[in-house]
């Protein structure tokens, strides 16, 4: 095998431009996207295809591989929470079923990250 033969046959700039485009892209629409999946969820507890197939029954332009990191980012912000329970997901996979937190679980999260934060030294 030649050497020619075994190079890429993509420019490595090339994949870091639209790599780069992509991402200006997402995180334009994440906080729509976020507001979204947290109205959805505000309906019941569902799993991210299932926001996913909603969404996608009201004609909004999204993938299932935005959807999962919307859910992650309202988790981390407190708003909504592992339920316990899990369904089928793609591909036959398990996968979280997540609820809207009420409004004492979210004040306990609010006192916890403060708490945390005030533990935490400061660096300067």
């Amino acid at each position: 095998m030649s050497r020619r033969s075994i190079r890429p046959l993509w420019r490595r700039n090339a994949t870091a431009e639209t790599s780069r485009l992509a991402a200006l892209t997402v995180a334009s629409r994440a906080p729509t996207l976020r507001q979204r999946v947290l109205e959805i969820l505000t309906e019941g507890p569902a799993i991210p295809e299932t926001i996913f197939r909603q969404m996608k029954a009201e004609g909004v332009r999204t993938v299932l591989t935005s959807i999962r990191p919307r859910c992650s980012e309202l988790a981390r912000m407190g708003l909504i929470i592992d339920s316990g329970r899990r369904e089928k997901g793609e591909g036959g996979c398990s996968a979280i079923v997540w609820r809207v937190t009420t409004p004492e679980e979210q004040r306990a999260f609010a006192d916890r990250k403060a708490a945390k934060q005030q533990q935490e030294p400061l660096h300067g």
